[in-house]
């Protein structure tokens, strides 16, 4: 039933760090307009970025998340998940790194809630892999029912 759970957890990680590659990571507002770019539209513009990064471990994430779940015995796929999750982690850290806040020229920058969807996302996922590797790699699945 752990294994399960935390499974779940995995894969709900997935799914929030993939949500948030497609909703804003940047905001700008100012002289009654607002505007706002996604990590999907940075991918577009500079392929190769952090968004890709952030893209790929989120899907790798989903990926291990939904064949750990098929195969919670297998020890690789947690690894699987597990990579995915610091990916996405790693792409959206270095968002925060990267994307300017702050006041210039009457605009008011700041973060988008998808940057922080791919950052939480990736930590449940990562957080979902820790456990259920831990109890992969130490044998203490029990007998896997229903």
């Amino acid at each position: 039933m752990a294994m399960r759970i935390l499974t779940l957890i995995g894969l709900i990680g997935g799914i929030i760090a993939l949500v948030g590659i497609f909703t804003p990571w940047a905001t700008a507002s100012g002289w009654g307009m607002s505007v706002s770019a996604s990590a999907w539209d940075g991918i577009r513009d500079a392929a190769g970025s952090y968004f890709t990064v952030a893209l790929v471990g989120a899907c790798i994430a989903l990926v291990g998340a939904l064949s750990a779940l098929a195969a919670p015995r297998v020890k690789v796929l947690w690894a699987i998940l597990a990579i995915g999750a610091i990916l996405a982690i790693a792409g959206a850290a270095y968002g925060f790194a990267d994307i300017y806040t702050g006041t210039e020229g009457g605009f008011l920058y700041g973060y988008g809630y998808g940057l922080y969807l791919t950052l939480i996302g990736g930590i449940l996922a990562l957080i979902g892999a820790l456990g259920g590797g831990i109890l992969a790699f130490t044998g203490s699945l029990g007998p896997l029912k229903g």
